[in-house]
């Protein structure tokens, strides 16, 4: 983590007059009126907080904002996704649900994909008793397509609740019926789009991409095809606003709830 740290660092400095870190949304705003792009510090899998919550204080005292508690194992926080009905109703550790709880507190953003079902019950309950919004970063919706990363409608209803947003991800196998398929559609992507809006509403929706993650055969290969994906949600009857929304201003708002 401390090697990846001092790329990231170096990278900031390197084009430091198109990049920049930033840690809430008043750096997010500054940064977009200096006409750079934020880089927000974050880790996907949780297991190097190792069972102590200093590691946590270490974390966010060297610019990270966001969390993902597991990723394909388990860990000291708690369980990850399973085929298997009994591991996936586990949810947190005992330290994890404390720990969940002190990374709100601080302003780090709790990131529930690639978590268990029952983990993912743990954190909503921390989140309404906080008031703090939680996300999944890059999990679609279940009831399209049967991967274990992604969202029940349940799921969708209950982030949407506390604020949070899920991040729409184009891995071919979260997003198609057939986890066979490996092609990774625009009107696919659209429909998960609009099933998160029919369960969750507008507010719940965003972009989680996982570009550097996912393999198969991809209509969006980058981020500069995404222009592709708002023109595709328009010709669906989303308004200009509602695309913004997707685009932008619901993680914005998350960021603004959830980072400090």
């Amino acid at each position: 983590m401390r090697k990846m740290y001092d790329i990231f660092c170096h990278t900031m400095e390197q084009y430091g007059d198109r990049f920049a870190a930033a840690h809430n949304a008043e750096e997010l705003k500054q940064n977009q009126n200096e006409g750079k792009i934020s880089a927000f510090l974050t880790i996907e899998n949780g297991s190097l907080i190792d069972g102590k919550m200093d590691k946590i204080r270490e974390i966010y005292d060297l610019g990270v904002r966001l969390v993902t508690l597991t990723w394909n194992d388990d860990n000291c926080l708690g369980h990850c996704h399973s085929q298997k009905p009994e591991e996936m109703s586990r949810g947190l550790t005992g330290f994890g649900k404390e720990a969940v709880r002190y990374m709100q507190e601080l302003g780090i953003l709790v990131d529930v994909s690639h978590l268990s079902d029952g983990g993912f019950r743990d954190v909503a309950e921390a989140s309404r008793r906080s008031g703090v919004p939680f996300v999944a970063s890059h999990s679609n919706c279940r009831a399209l397509a049967p991967a274990t990363r992604n969202l029940t409608d349940a799921m969708i209803r209950e982030l949407a609740e506390c604020g949070g947003v899920a991040g729409l991800n184009l891995e071919p196998t979260f997003l198609n019926e057939d986890e066979t398929d490996k092609v990774s559609r625009i009107e696919r992507i659209c429909d998960h789009a609009m099933h998160l809006i029919d369960r969750g509403g507008i507010e719940c929706v965003g972009l989680g991409t996982d570009f550097d993650g996912i393999s198969g055969e991809f209509e969006i290969s980058d981020c500069t095809k995404l222009p592709l994906l708002f023109d595709a949600l328009r010709k669906r009857g989303l308004s200009e606003d509602a695309v913004e929304q997707i685009a932008y201003q619901n993680t914005a708002r998350v960021i603004r709830d959830g980072m400090r």
